[in-house]
């Protein structure tokens, strides 16, 4: 979906082109103010024209869209017609996940991948267990990147440990299996990105369960809710292509085709269907519920992943902040929580909760401790950068906010206005009406203080190693070329 068609011959060589980076001059300072109006912080812009418009209308909806079904999205499965490997030995859980990249191309907007022969793994709830993993360990300080905890086997557990200390496998009768087998489609359905992939799906979901499992949150919300936002979390981003919804409308991808805006957030909530109503496998996460429960359920899975869209951003902060500024007066007048926040017997107080949740651990990096926060950064900074190589490659238009991310200063410059005018707004607001997230305001500030321009080498947020100019007019087959290798790596 990243590729156009090109001619050939002279017409190749008109394609061809340089990519200027355009460079401003070392006298900078650290006011944020003052680098907004010389231009030196840049705002993202989202493209967010069609998909803008608040959700408040729940009650009457377009039909929930939907993917391929039955022999067809059968012929696209994990191809494993033999369970034992060419070792002759049986099959492990890893090698029955593997997909070919020519797999992954052909389902691309049409279906799921999905396990063909689980079945010969019939004790899933003996491989994992809820008990292996504390929920003690599974706090703000959580290293996601350590090599111990960025394993298939810890990660499991640990989700089975929050739906377990969340009540949710007893109240829904979700046996270990089926939740199993549910992650483990889930995550064969991200793809292998800089940032959006499995491991921030994951993320997301637990700093969704960490709000929701603090007193003041949790009693804003029902048992379906929480199902709702841990079952959104993980599935929001399912097979993100690395790009955003501008250069899949302006590419022509068949993704922007297939979809109305916001493209990827529809593709991500359709292939969530998809996996949770797939009634001829495994995947019973969703089936204890009754038929209004389960509407209810589905209803906010779809507010939760549409709330995703950075489109919506601006339409959630500003509410929030309405919400905000009442808790800040309420609470000098001394009014209880419940009683000035949101209300659990408002459907659509909790509606709007789930989105604002949801939505804000989707944005929650910023909020982890420094070196998770830096590395995550490295993703999106990597992938922003890669698009905005592809677009002047494919000769697109380019997104001005993409750009000098190869230099610490293009780079110091993104991540600054990103968390000032994207992230903070949000999270101060959620931190004002809810007192339990307020550390992680801090975290999101110490971000911002961190970013100083006139040491920028010694900024732990920049990324080294991306190409200044990728596109040199010489490659044509829509590969984006490796970060460029250290100089002493290269001199070895």
């Amino acid at each position: 979906g990243l590729s156009q068609q090109r001619g050939e011959g002279d017409d190749n060589e008109s394609q061809k082109r340089q990519v200027a980076f355009t460079r401003r001059s070392s006298n900078y300072t650290r006011s944020v103010k003052q680098l907004v109006n010389e231009g030196l912080v840049l705002q993202p812009e989202f493209n967010g024209a069609s998909g803008t418009s608040d959700r408040k209308g729940v009650l009457t909806k377009e039909p929930l869209p939907t993917t391929m079904s039955g022999s067809g999205r059968d012929s696209m499965r994990v191809q494993s017609h033999d369970t034992k490997s060419s070792r002759g030995e049986k099959m492990s859980m890893e090698e029955l996940m593997q997909v070919s990249d020519e797999e992954r191309s052909n389902r691309r907007a049409d279906m799921k991948c999905t396990f063909r022969h689980l079945s010969s793994y019939p004790d899933l709830n003996k491989m994992f267990s809820e008990t292996e993993v504390k929920v003690e360990d599974l706090t703000w300080d959580l290293d996601c990147f350590r090599q111990d905890r960025n394993e298939q086997k810890w990660q499991i557990n640990a989700t089975l440990a929050m739906f377990h200390s969340l009540g949710l496998l007893k109240r829904y009768d979700i046996s270990t299996e089926s939740l199993v087998y549910f992650l483990l489609t889930v995550k064969l359905n991200y793809n292998d990105m800089a940032f959006h992939n499995w491991l921030h799906a994951w993320s997301v979901m637990h700093a969704s369960w960490l709000m929701i499992s603090a007193p003041d949150v949790g009693e804003c919300l029902t048992e379906g809710d929480k199902l709702a936002i841990m079952l959104a979390a993980v599935c929001h981003d399912l097979d993100h292509p690395g790009v955003n919804n501008d250069f899949l409308a302006k590419s022509k991808d068949p993704l922007s085709e297939r979809y109305a805006t916001p493209i990827l957030e529809r593709h991500h909530l359709a292939m969530t269907m998809d996996i949770l109503c797939d009634s001829d496998q495994r995947v019973k996460v969703v089936h204890g519920l009754d038929s209004e429960k389960h509407k209810e359920l589905m209803v906010m899975i779809e507010e939760a992943i549409m709330a995703t869209d950075m489109g919506v951003h601006k339409s959630i902060c500003e509410e929030l902040q309405v919400r905000a500024e009442r808790v800040a007066q309420a609470a000098a007048a001394g009014t209880p929580l419940k009683e000035r926040s949101f209300s659990r017997d408002s459907f659509e107080d909790r509606v709007f909760l789930v989105r604002s949740i949801v939505h804000t651990a989707d944005l929650s990096g910023q909020a982890m401790p420094k070196e998770v926060a830096y590395k995550f950064g490295a993703g999106v900074l990597t992938e922003f950068h890669h698009q905005y190589c592809k677009e002047a490659q494919l000769s697109l238009p380019l997104s001005g906010w993409m750009k000098d991310l190869d230099l610490a200063l293009g780079q110091a410059k993104s991540q600054l206005g990103f968390i000032t005018f994207v992230v903070l707004p949000l999270w101060a607001s959620m931190g004002t009406i809810f007192t339990s997230l307020k550390p992680q305001v801090d975290r999101v500030q110490s971000r911002m203080e961190e970013i100083d321009f006139d040491n920028l080498d010694k900024w732990g947020g920049f990324v080294r190693g991306l190409q200044p100019n990728p596109y040199k007019g010489g490659s044509l087959d829509g590969i984006i070329p490796e970060p460029a290798k250290d100089e002493k790596e290269s001199a070895a």
